[in-house]
């Protein structure tokens, strides 16, 4: 990991050990790194043996930008990230606030090229916003 942050990358990906190394997590948090986590692999691989326990919530309250990834869906069976997400959210206490970060973090994480994310991110949140007022308003809640 170290080589991979002093050649300038941009994420790491299956970066489950960084925790373990507070020097390189600190140099992630400053050049704005992503760490890559793919948490059904983990628990599958044995990796952590309970959601629970996974390092991601730590990296999130360090402020890393993290993001949730599938390995391998067609090798596991699935594809998309709904369970991987599902499985986070519950395990991990996620709220909606963490979610949205999540998201954030997956769109100026991405390989796609920098003059597309603004446009991408300007969409996310005009659908995040339509979707909680469709939430508010089904459960008749107000702001």
């Amino acid at each position: 990991m170290y080589d991979a942050i002093l050649l300038g990358t941009k994420r790491i990906g299956h970066g489950f050990a960084i925790q373990h190394h507070p020097q390189l997590l600190e140099m992630v948090k400053e050049n704005d790194i992503g760490i890559e986590v793919c948490p059904i692999s983990n628990l599958v691989l044995g990796y952590t043996l309970d959601m629970r326990w996974h390092p991601i919530r730590l990296l999130m309250q360090k402020g890393v930008a993290v993001t949730i990834n599938s390995d391998d869906p067609t090798f596991w069976g699935y594809s998309k990230l709904s369970l991987d997400f599902t499985y986070g959210f519950i395990a991990w206490q996620l709220d909606l606030k963490d979610v949205k970060q999540l998201a954030i973090n997956s769109i100026k994480q991405s390989s796609i090229s920098e003059n597309l994310k603004p446009n991408l991110l300007k969409k996310f949140h005009q659908n995040w916003n339509e979707f909680i007022t469709a939430m508010l308003e089904d459960f008749n809640v107000s702001e």
